[in-house]
């Protein structure tokens, strides 16, 4: 493979990734109408830390923990944006 393959591959990962964000935002947007029905708070931290030391661990990849970390982070800082 030359680093055009290798980009077009990219490409089409960003794309699957987009995709998985979006559904994971419009089930966050779910839970977001259960938490107002039943009067909790958006932030959940313990749920939050549970998920991510369990990407944390889970990561085989060469990325490095505090990169899983802050990655995860993000998506969830975002996703709870479409709860609110």
């Amino acid at each position: 493979m030359d680093i055009h393959d290798y980009r077009l591959e990219i490409d089409r990962i960003n794309l699957e990734l987009l995709e998985l964000l979006n559904k994971r935002a419009g089930i966050a947007f779910e839970i977001g109408k259960i938490k107002k029905e039943m009067g909790l708070p958006v932030l959940d931290s313990s749920r939050e830390k549970e998920v991510l030391d369990k990407m944390e661990e889970c990561s085989k990849g060469p990325l490095a923990g505090e990169s899983v970390r802050k990655i995860f982070r993000t998506v969830m800082e975002e996703t709870r944006k479409v709860e609110k």
